[in-house]
């Protein structure tokens, strides 16, 4: 080879080099820190088992009598002794038994400063819905600096029975929607990685699409599905305490593999 083919190829590589290189470096100063935003070195996750108190969520035939919000307080549980173990800090926004009221949570607010729609809240009603659970996820932030947050679902589909698979979103259009995406991809990647053969629908929801959960709250949040109720290979599942359990591992796994790698 001459000298001036050496020095082309010489030339060529020292660009894809650097064209290489910038790209890493691109890439890394568009992720958000992972530094935890609290002062005891910890990350600080909210976990919220979706429904409850006033609304059951969603059932089926074949979920021998149980309800959507029996589920979900089964599965943040489960994630929060998991997270807990891995050296996180963790917080639910209820318990199962009880939950704050719509006066007490905008009481709270007031009191922090922090912006809510009254027209929104139901003070009254018991039912500790998804605004109310928004606004109180924002008052928790305030006292506890959280990082992240996952509300928990089961799905259901009135129109059919073999609709089956994961469902995960986030709102693309709020203030974190950056720090979001970087978790959710998180996330998605090790469901991928563990359940290969089931569908994942991924969602990045513009702003009137959004769940109430993940557009009005102040830190990054993600809603997860887990399986749909309404089908009955998927109920199995859903009634099946080792596959609950190993799911749980997985999105524990997923929110490390951001925060904690």
């Amino acid at each position: 080879m001459n000298k001036r083919l050496k020095a082309l190829f010489l030339f060529i590589g020292l660009i894809l080099l650097f064209v290489s290189c910038s790209g890493e470096m691109n890439e890394e100063e568009k992720k958000p820190p992972k530094d935890p935003g609290g002062t005891d070195g910890k990350v600080t996750v909210l976990l919220d088992a979706g429904h409850g108190f006033g609304d059951v969520g969603c059932t089926s035939e074949y979920l021998d009598g149980l309800y959507e919000h029996e589920l979900t307080m089964d599965f943040t549980v489960r994630l929060a002794d998991k997270l807990r173990a891995l050296g996180y800090a963790v917080i639910l926004t209820h318990d199962g038994i009880s939950c704050p009221t719509a006066a007490e949570i905008c009481e709270e607010a007031d009191k922090l400063g922090i912006e809510y729609d009254a027209e929104k809240m139901s003070p009254g009603n018991n039912v500790f819905d998804a605004y109310e659970r928004a606004i109180y996820a924002n008052v928790l932030a305030a006292r506890s600096e959280i990082d992240f947050m996952l509300s928990i679902h089961v799905n259901a589909n009135a129109d059919t029975n073999t609709a089956t698979g994961f469902e995960i979103d986030y709102c693309a259009e709020n203030s974190s929607s950056e720090m979001s995406e970087f978790v959710f991809d998180s996330i998605c990647n090790a469901i991928q990685r563990d359940y290969p053969e089931r569908r994942l629908k991924q969602f990045a929801d513009s702003w009137d699409m959004a769940f109430i959960v993940t557009k009005y709250t102040s830190m990054p949040s993600i809603l997860f599905e887990t399986g749909f109720a309404s089908t009955p290979s998927d109920a199995e599942l859903l009634l099946d305490e080792a596959w609950r359990d190993n799911l749980m591992t997985t999105i524990a796994e997923g929110i490390e593999d951001y925060f904690l790698k």
